[in-house]
């Protein structure tokens, strides 16, 4: 009966909890509207520009996936060169760590406030983009709270303090398990706001938390290949940039564990903070990196996206 009262709290928490985030998302995105397309198209003209839009714009719409997929349809109609698209993405994978940050400050009791702020707002002043933006944000720290109502007796079971142990020893299942839970529920945001839940209630170490984050950069991926299925050469390249974007990101991050828990330790004393600075750091810093590298790894996502491209013909 414990048991099936704790799946039920935190089945209901994480439905809340994306109906939030993508209530939210979806009223961000609609206030920008087709400006979206109109933006990217006339403020994005070098690979910096490309990469501060990026961060900017996801930041604004909180779905990185959104402004991925847009940019895949804007090179695959000649709009944009690969080497822009890979831009903006890379600054798209920087903006998508505001939700975790805003999530790291233990906002909860607001909920209910910036829900029936949202409310308000819909049904008194006609501000429905506004309303659904606050709502969404309010239903998402709800789901949030009733999530972490359900942990707390779910975390004194001995096979979840072992399994929870066992991530932290293997940094690399960890990635695992952060790439697959996002390939499944489609938002890096999401994965890495429930792992700072999870660090919110000292459940999760950080090293465990920080590979899950790690991961969910590249299951996110999933959304960009899908839309990229049945377009251009470009388009594919363009997917293909941002899922190699993150696998050699996170490549580089493994080996270097260490040094990078010893650094986010440095930001912070408090467990949730250090997560979502952690993936706020991996994002900026690999694409800091990658951007004067940007022609090269453009050409490499060309190549093979030509190779995919026959192997498809026969």
């Amino acid at each position: 009966m414990r048991a099936f009262s704790v799946i039920c709290g935190l089945m209901m928490g994480a439905a809340i909890f994306l109906l939030g985030l993508r209530l939210m998302s979806r009223a961000l995105r609609g206030a920008a509207g087709t400006r979206l397309k109109w933006l990217l198209e006339r403020f994005v003209q070098s690979p910096l520009e490309g990469a501060v839009f990026g961060a900017v714009t996801t930041a604004a719409v909180q779905s990185s996936s959104a402004v991925a997929a847009t940019v895949v349809a804007l090179v695959n109609s000649g709009v944009f060169t690969l080497e822009q698209a890979f831009a903006v993405i890379l600054g798209a994978n920087v903006g998508t760590t505001v939700t975790a940050q805003l999530i790291a400050f233990d906002l909860g009791q607001l909920a209910p406030f910036l829900m029936a702020g949202g409310l308000a707002c819909v049904f008194f002043w006609r501000r429905r983009a506004v309303g659904e933006a606050l709502f969404g944000f309010g239903a998402l720290l709800f789901g949030l709270s009733l999530i972490n109502k359900a942990l707390l007796p779910w975390l004194d079971s001995r096979v979840v303090k072992h399994a929870l142990t066992a991530l932290s020893a293997r940094p690399w299942q960890a990635v695992l398990v952060g790439a697959g839970v996002t390939a499944v529920v489609q938002s890096s945001s999401a994965v890495t706001s429930f792992v700072v839940a999870l660090a919110q209630q000292q459940a999760v170490g950080l090293e465990a938390a920080v590979g899950i984050s790690l991961g969910s950069n590249i299951g996110t991926v999933l959304t960009t290949l899908i839309a990229s299925i049945g377009t251009s050469r470009e388009s594919k390249a363009a997917a293909l940039a941002d899922l190699l974007f993150n696998v050699l990101g996170v490549l580089l991050v493994l080996p270097l564990m260490g040094h990078f828990l010893s650094l986010v330790a440095h930001t912070s004393t408090q467990l949730p903070r250090q997560v979502a600075n952690a993936h706020t750091l991996f994002n900026l810093g690999t694409a800091v990196i990658a951007l004067p590298l940007i022609r090269y790894l453009a050409a490499f996502a060309w190549f093979w996206a030509g190779i995919i491209g026959r192997r498809k013909k026969y």
